[in-house]
């Protein structure tokens, strides 16, 4: 990625399955509050407006923040 500034927000979202909810990355400036996307690591998720609770108890998903990094070093993606 030489030089490219790729964008992307952090969200609490709900696991499908199981309700806990983690704080994922996803592509973009910004939520647009758009129902449904894909985060970062690839699960598809809901979307909602987090409460403040959320944000303090949601921890960040470590997929997302790895991939993240690795992409800032140059690395590929694996």
């Amino acid at each position: 990625m030489s030089g490219e500034i790729r964008r992307h927000y952090w969200l609490p979202t709900p696991n499908p399955e199981t309700g806990a909810f983690a704080r994922h990355a996803f592509r973009g400036r910004r939520w647009e509050s758009q129902p449904a996307d894909t985060t970062v690591c690839g699960r598809d998720v809901a979307m909602a407006k987090p409460s403040e609770v959320d944000w303090c108890t949601a921890p960040t998903c470590l997929e997302c923040n790895g991939i993240l990094i690795r992409e800032q070093r140059g690395e590929r993606p694996r």
